[in-house]
């Protein structure tokens, strides 16, 4: 493994380490009340592609979600205030650094020079089809 790949792998799950979460507890009672979580990220000036997140592509969700060939590893709210494509630069870095290699996006939203989406990653094992 080259050491330019590895800083960047380190350097990726340190950014994913860095950023907190806490969950709130549900309330067992009959009000219907679902349980939501709350996040702080690093602050990210720009996005560079990390080695091998070209790999990521991007599919329709109905498509991912699907295919008997994908399995979704995690689903991430995710903000940026990044342009378009530094902001898909760094979605695909966290796909990759997850062990997906297709990813789907739902709840696009952009406001007051915010981008927020929810990041479906899927590892696929045949991505014929999508």
């Amino acid at each position: 493994m080259k050491i330019t790949t590895l800083i960047g792998l380190v350097a990726s799950a340190l950014l994913l380490a860095g950023c907190h979460t806490t969950t709130h507890p549900v309330s067992t009672s009959n009000v219907s009340a679902k349980p939501y979580t709350e996040s702080t990220a690093l602050t990210i000036y720009e996005a560079h592609p990390l080695k091998g997140s070209e790999k990521v592509s991007v599919h329709a969700y109905s498509y991912t979600r699907g295919s008997d060939h994908c399995s979704r590893t995690i689903a991430l709210n995710f903000s940026s205030s990044l342009a378009y494509t530094q902001t898909m630069i760094a979605l695909r870095n966290r796909a990759m650094v997850t062990g997906a290699n297709a990813l789907s996006i739902t709840n696009w939203r952009e406001h007051a020079g915010v981008t927020t989406l929810t990041g479906h990653f899927f590892d696929c094992h045949s991505k014929k089809g999508l």
